[in-house]
């Protein structure tokens, strides 16, 4: 082989390393800004969203995020930077699917459920800033106005708690059980949360969601950042989320709220769909779902 010809062979294969580097840039950028796959692990929205379903959703509607995690994709190797949210088209509102990452939040000497903020959830919006929830009898109430099972929900009433009954692990403490929760105010940016008028598990909830340290102090205040208050401005809008399957569904019922930094997107569409209690993974492929596929997520 001639030098020209090898001259023209490494061209040629340098062309073809840069476009593949593009593809997978452009991959990433669109991953990370635009539309992103998703596996659902458990049956917490069934049967709107069934265990071993595969959504896209959409990252553009609620304002694209820069990416606040720098590593190796596909893995948890890498560490967290700061990030930036452009303006989005819309709010999430009651009725939405949303994809958010799980609020990492604790109260001193009570633990709310795995802390591990890296885990994205997707659960249906209840109620959002300004609103107020109550659930009776397992119905769901904004504002005072019924919110209906979703279509596809599940919520049986053959099963429903005492009004009377405090659920040990409902959050905030006293505030009821699943089945008969609240009233509950969800924050606005801007509201503000006078301690000795508010159960002091919510104003923490949404404090340290926020970003601050927060211990307790003396009565009818808290510690914020080392300093004694009596009330806090919220800085954000929260957000209160629950599974479609109400009776088996880790949700704002049980972890508190959702501040709106931890907003990801909307689920869209089910792409992929297979019976994932099969094992062996070949065997899947004969158990796809085709009747679950590319449909709407409402």
């Amino acid at each position: 082989m001639s030098e020209k010809e090898k001259q023209a062979k490494r061209s040629r294969n340098s062309s073809v390393f840069r476009g593949l580097m593009h593809i997978i840039v452009s991959v990433l950028i669109l991953r990370a800004t635009v539309i992103e796959a998703y596996n659902v692990p458990t049956g917490s929205m069934e049967t709107t969203i069934k265990i071993g379903d595969f959504i896209l959703g959409n990252k553009f509607i609620y304002g694209i995020r820069t990416p606040d995690w720098i590593g190796i994709p596909w893995t948890n190797y890498g560490f967290s930077v700061p990030y930036y949210r452009l303006p989005g088209f819309e709010q999430p509102k009651t009725g939405d699917v949303v994809i958010f990452r799980y609020p990492n939040d604790k109260w001193p000497g009570l633990q709310i459920g795995p802390h591990d903020p890296s885990l994205n959830y997707i659960k249906r919006c209840i109620a959002g800033p300004g609103q107020s929830l109550e659930i009776i009898e397992k119905d769901v109430f904004i504002d005072g106005v019924q919110f209906d099972l979703p279509e596809h929900g599940r919520a049986s009433k053959l099963n429903v708690y005492d009004d009377e009954y405090a659920e040990r692990m409902i959050f905030p403490r006293g505030i009821g059980n699943r089945d008969y929760f609240g009233p509950l105010h969800i924050p606005a940016a801007g509201d503000t949360l006078v301690f000795s008028e508010v159960n002091l598990d919510h104003a923490v909830n949404v404090i340290s969601l926020e970003g601050h340290e927060v211990t307790p102090g003396i009565s009818g205040q808290l510690k914020i950042d080392g300093e004694s208050a009596e009330s806090y401005i919220c800085e954000q809008n929260h957000y209160f989320m629950m599974g479609d399957n109400r009776d088996n569904s880790h949700d704002s019922r049980y972890w508190g709220l959702v501040p709106e930094s931890n907003i990801i997107g909307e689920a869209i569409v089910t792409y992929l769909s297979w019976e994932q209690t099969e094992p062996n993974l070949l065997k899947r492929i004969f158990k796809i779902r085709p009747g679950r596929m590319f449909r709407l997520i409402n």
